[in-house]
């Protein structure tokens, strides 16, 4: 574990997938903070936890959609928010907990893949001592259309001293 700025890694990994989003005719963006996200991580494992969300977000989201990768911190809390949004089906409140266990695939999806990609992402927060959630990314009011938006929660270094 060391001291990484989230948004810088956000940055690189958005950018790697840029090439596959534009061949499916996604709109994948990025909203980072200009200042550092700093959180004390494994670079390896949180760039295999966001390529898992980011080719999530791609392969669930129909062609003309949009993905949306965020980084953020509050300065008046000690946590740091990694978000990634989508515009594609969804997932169903009955399935948010299970989508995270190895080879559970929501019934009625015409993707590829082995169900491993969340419970990996889970593992790897956990390891980092943050936690996931999943919520419905509303991006349409009428007729209501919603996504899905993944919010990784990770704990922020505490400030520095000075005596």
């Amino acid at each position: 574990m060391a001291a990484l700025d989230l948004a810088a890694l956000a940055r690189d990994v958005v950018k790697d997938w840029l090439p596959r989003a534009w061949a499916r005719q996604i709109d994948l963006g990025l909203d980072a903070d200009d200042h550092p996200v700093m959180v004390q991580g494994n670079r390896l494992m949180l760039t295999e936890m966001l390529n898992n969300l980011i080719d999530n977000a791609i392969r669930y989201t129909p062609p003309g959609g949009h993905a949306t990768v965020r980084a953020t911190a509050d300065p008046f809390e000690p946590f740091a928010y990694l978000d990634v949004e989508d515009t594609g089906p969804g997932i169903a409140p009955a399935d948010r907990e299970r989508v995270m266990e190895r080879f559970y695939r929501v019934l009625g999806t015409n993707t590829e893949g082995s169900g491993l990609g969340l419970a990996i992402v889970r593992e790897i927060v956990q390891q980092h001592g943050g936690e996931v959630s999943i919520d419905d990314h509303v991006y349409q009011q009428e007729p209501r259309l919603a996504g899905a938006r993944f919010r990784i929660t990770l704990r922020r270094p505490a400030p520095e001293l000075s005596a």
